[in-house]
């Protein structure tokens, strides 16, 4: 009767050894999956889908939290959570660029707007456009 005990004791002790294992091994999985969806699906991304993305990022790293992992499990893991920054980061650039340039032309245009007003016909002919005293003379 204590064979079987120490049997059935064991077996469960290392079925849940296992369990667990797996499950530690799906949360690394979930977050390679999801950072490789990410790094393809990110230029079509907008703001609301970056909004679910963190959200859905911050549950897979609650999850990967739960567990231990080995040096090149935890190496592996931070590799990830970097990747999917940079991913975060080219994508957040570019639309600041974008919106830096769109400044720029906005200041440009108030510029010439605001020289426009307060030099009135004194102003200089744009480049593109003819001097009619220099063509007169």
């Amino acid at each position: 009767m204590k064979k079987l005990f120490y049997l059935l004791f064991t077996t469960l002790i290392c079925l849940i050894v296992f369990t667990a294992c797996d499950k530690k091994q799906h949360a690394l999985d979930n977050l390679s999956s999801f950072v490789e969806e990410v790094k393809k699906n990110a230029p079509e991304y907008t703001n609301k889908d970056w909004e679910e993305a963190d959200k859905k990022y911050d549950e897979i790293i609650a999850e990967i939290d739960k567990y231990d992992y080995s040096s090149q499990e935890t190496e592996r893991i931070a590799e990830l959570k970097g990747k999917y920054v940079g991913i975060k980061t080219k994508d957040s650039a570019k639309d600041l660029i974008d919106s830096v340039e769109k400044t720029l032309h906005e200041v440009k245009g108030s510029i010439k707007g605001f020289k426009d007003g307060i030099l009135g016909n004194k102003m200089q002919p744009h480049e593109n456009e003819v001097d009619s005293s220099a063509v007169s003379n």
